[in-house]
């Protein structure tokens, strides 16, 4: 039986043929026409070649960016070592001109000149002087004391000074004598201060204590007293009715505001002689209803917790008395 193939299946396989041949066929028009330098890039040897020369231009450049990077790391290393050194060196002069400072020692000038160091020696002599300068003012406003030889060490001479609220107050002075035990030659301490009693419980057994127990409860009066004038100063409307020397006691006259002004007393008690607060407010009025509200005891409570005229002038800030 004869088999009849469609025209176009015949078209297919001839055409097929026909681009084999185009492709693979020597002397083919389109190898022809292609140039020798193409046909050699789509071999596979000559597409590894070129990336193979892509690569060692990528690899070249990079270690030269690595060798340039490399050496300005070594540049920066000398610089760096350079400077250690010189801080290093600085560092030992420093340390040997404080430790003569320190000590009293002479300072070599010709050794401080030979070595550039002339200008930090000033240096450290201005910040030294600075430094003992600001440890001597701030020992004076915590109510320190400094201490003189004087007599060819036989005796002492000592020096209070007090201060309230960074102001400088008070300067008392006091001279020991030291040839045999150590004894209170002359002062001019208040005569109502217990001094004799502080010397009989501590001068004897250690002379620090016993100038630190003076200094701090003479600090204390100080603030105490100047509490007292600055509610006379600041104040007008409020009355100190009674105060003694060590000012221990102390009595306010104050009017409350309501709709009849009402007098009321206010008695601060210093029961410890070295704080500057009181230890017990007590509010004293006719009118018990008064001193029993929530507002006046909150008015003892601030007297307690803070200074006379700094708890007076709250108060009166706050509506409590005229």
């Amino acid at each position: 039986m004869q088999v009849f193939l469609p025209k176009a299946v015949n078209q297919i396989s001839w055409s097929s043929t026909h681009f084999m041949r185009v492709i693979r066929g020597p002397d083919s028009e389109c190898q022809r026409r292609t140039p020798p330098s193409v046909t050699a890039a789509i071999t596979p040897e000559g597409v590894l070649g070129h990336l193979m020369a892509l690569e060692r231009e990528g690899m070249g450049q990079q270690d030269q960016h690595e060798s340039q990077r490399l050496e300005m790391l070594k540049a920066r290393a000398v610089t760096l070592r350079a400077k250690r050194d010189q801080l290093k060196h600085q560092t030992d002069v420093v340390k040997i001109l404080k430790d003569k400072i320190s000590t009293d020692l002479p300072l070599d000038d010709d050794a401080a000149a030979a070595g550039g160091f002339t200008e930090l020696q000033k240096s450290l002599l201005t910040a030294w002087r600075m430094q003992l300068k600001d440890l001597q003012r701030a020992h004076h406003l915590i109510g320190g004391y400094d201490l003189v030889e004087c007599k060819e060490g036989k005796s002492v001479c000592v020096s209070f000074h007090t201060a309230f609220e960074g102001v400088y107050l008070e300067t008392y002075n006091m001279e020991l004598d030291l040839t045999r035990t150590v004894q209170i030659s002359r002062h001019n301490i208040p005569p109502s201060f217990p001094l004799e009693s502080f010397a009989k419980q501590i001068l004897q057994k250690d002379l620090k204590a016993f100038l630190q127990t003076l200094s701090q409860n003479l600090n204390a009066l100080a603030a105490r007293r100047r509490q007292v004038c600055l509610l006379k100063e600041l104040v007008g409307s409020v009355e100190v009715m009674e105060s003694n020397q060590l000012c221990n006691i102390l009595v306010l006259m104050c009017t409350a505001q309501s709709e009849s002004p009402k007098a009321v007393l206010c008695t601060l008690e210093y029961a410890d002689l070295t704080q500057c607060l009181p230890t017990r407010v007590r509010i004293e009025c006719e009118d018990k209803t008064l001193s029993q509200s929530p507002q006046w005891k909150k008015n003892q409570s601030l007297l307690l917790e803070s200074p006379a005229h700094t708890a007076v002038l709250t108060m009166r800030r706050m509506g409590s008395i005229a």
